[in-house]
């Protein structure tokens, strides 16, 4: 197909889409990614963004070094990523005992999972003094900045059509500016992945303003898939009383207390491992979810003449682009149910091509925070149904659809959903 003068190839069979996962130098996801995330919906400067292009695939360049860092740093197992992860679900942990002792409480989920995530990632990442403890502000522009990415990505006139969340970033990126003023990175808060990504960017002399929109753009990818996909698991585990319970008790055989805390109450610790092999029902909603909320479109562009699979003829210049939506809803990869949510569906069996799941991305497109993602959001489901019990209020009885018409990661749903929480009689003790 062609939109306007440029060929473009959509690729919507998962075999194809391994071959081309392998072919990351001749068909390049970088370009249109830099364009589009660093350079409309961040808005990276001009020299910025030609350091950032220059030669991406190559070692000894900005944008490689800086991705290849990125993925490495955040690896299953390796420090960084332990780091984040466990300064992270602290302070999840904490605001969720505060909340338990409170005693019956009335959320709205979306809302409350962007405050909880959006401040207990501050701290973990950045630290105790983060721009959204200096500024409480903040946490309503960062979350209208996110409303309107596309907007900012898909719009002519971006600072016309979408000018609230122009705004909104660029209150943003001048706090990261003022935080970053001071050299942050030479205090101890800091998590040791930004330490170390500030490094490389130094190595290529970027300034202050690099760094904060660098690592304002980190900020957002450590959040803005992980709090609908957080939504999206709890709400379909809430409204299914039947799932709730067999979860519940898979939950109860990996839920270790932990010693007593100083005012004497007993602490639980919920190990993501232990989740991960011990409760094949959670993991099988999770990745259901992740299927049918999934709705990333990955973009590369074809650098040199290429076969696939040795009859298909990409050529250079052309732009190729993967659907997730389109391959997570195909009857021909997932079967005559791919329309519905099945929370059992991978609990069977599968024969389906590895790479028809895309939420994540692949090849040269795969998310490097894709295991902190996975984590954060199994083990804060974990907590959260263990801690309370769940009842859907008269305002919302039912989960909410899809918001079929904003699907550029993760599909939102098109209303909050109001849950009436109570600390769990197991509980009443735990903290």
């Amino acid at each position: 197909m062609f939109l306007a003068s440029q060929k473009v190839y959509v690729v919507n069979s998962p075999a194809l889409v391994s071959q081309i996962n392998r072919r990351q130098k001749v068909i390049d996801s970088n370009p249109p990614f830099l364009a589009v995330v660093h350079g409309k919906l961040f808005g990276f400067r001009d020299h910025d963004m030609a350091e950032l292009m220059r030669t991406t695939t190559e070692s000894g360049t900005l944008r490689r070094d800086s991705k290849v860092l990125e993925h490495t740093l955040l690896e299953r197992g390796m420090a960084p990523l332990n780091e984040i992860f466990t300064r992270v679900m602290s302070g999840v942990a904490d605001r969720l005992g505060t909340m338990a002792r409170e005693g019956s409480i009335t959320i709205s989920l979306e809302a409350w999972l962007r405050e909880i995530f959006t401040l207990s990632t501050a701290d973990g990442v950045i630290g105790s003094q983060n721009p959204f403890t200096c500024d409480p502000n903040l946490l309503d522009t960062f979350w209208r900045f996110e409303n309107g990415i596309k907007g900012l990505t898909m719009s002519l006139f971006p600072s016309l059509r979408a000018a609230g969340p122009s705004r909104a970033r660029q209150r943003l990126v001048q706090a990261f500016t003022e935080f970053f003023q001071d050299d942050p990175t030479a205090n101890g808060e800091i998590c040791d992945f930004l330490r170390q990504v500030a490094g490389v960017a130094r190595r290529y002399n970027r300034d202050v303003e690099y760094l904060a929109r660098y690592f304002f753009a980190i900020f957002c990818a450590f959040l803005i898939n992980t709090v609908p996909v957080t939504f999206w698991t709890i709400g379909h585990i809430v409204e299914n009383p039947e799932l709730l319970a067999r979860i519940r008790a898979e939950l109860a055989e990996v839920v270790g207390p932990m010693a007593e805390a100083e005012a004497g109450e007993p602490r639980h610790s919920f190990d993501v491992t232990a989740i991960r092999e011990r409760c094949p029902l959670l993991m099988s909603t999770f990745n259901e979810v992740l299927r049918y909320v999934g709705a990333s479109t990955s973009t590369l562009i074809v650098h040199e003449d290429v076969y696939i699979d040795e009859q298909y003829l990409l050529t250079k210049g052309a732009l190729v682009q993967i659907s997730a939506t389109a391959i997570h809803s195909d009857p021909d990869v997932w079967g005559p149910n791919a329309a519905d949510f099945d929370p059992e569906r991978f609990l069977k069996p599968s024969k389906v091509h590895p790479s028809a799941n895309r939420t994540f991305g692949g090849g040269s497109t795969l998310c490097p925070g894709r295991h902190l993602a996975a984590d954060e959001i199994l083990v804060f489901t974990a907590m959260f149904l263990h801690t309370f019990d769940v009842e859907f209020t008269a305002e919302t009885p039912r989960l909410p659809r899809r918001d079929d018409t904003d699907m550029l990661s993760i599909t939102k749903p098109t209303e909050d959903l109001m849950l009436r929480l109570s600390r769990r009689r197991a509980t009443e003790k735990a903290s």
